[in-house]
């Protein structure tokens, strides 16, 4: 399960959020209907954690940049720019005040 398809799907199963506990349950279920070998259960739930957590880690970056492209299509302020134009604010009372 590598592609970005996948990932999205496991997101929708819940499965992007898996507590260590909860792939043990879900290699456990595997290895009783025989889809993995036992003596691979820890290899097993290594693996579907870290594709969970690199899914997990995709799924966040491709919710920022769309998130940043729709925040640039509405001419939003981000917090960079307010603090940048409350430095400059800053700078010109400064100014008036001499």
């Amino acid at each position: 399960m590598d592609s970005i398809f996948e990932r999205m799907l496991l997101a929708g199963l819940g499965l992007l959020d898996l507590t260590k506990e909860k792939a043990e349950e879900i290699v456990e279920e595997l290895v009783k209907k025989g889809e993995i070998a036992k003596e691979k259960q820890p290899e097993s739930i290594k693996r579907l954690l870290e594709k969970t957590q690199k899914g997990r880690l995709e799924i966040e970056k491709i919710v920022e940049d769309a998130t940043t492209k729709v925040m640039k299509k509405l001419d939003v302020l981000t917090k960079s720019d307010i603090e940048r134009l409350i430095k400059k604010i800053e700078e010109l009372e400064k100014r008036l005040k001499k």
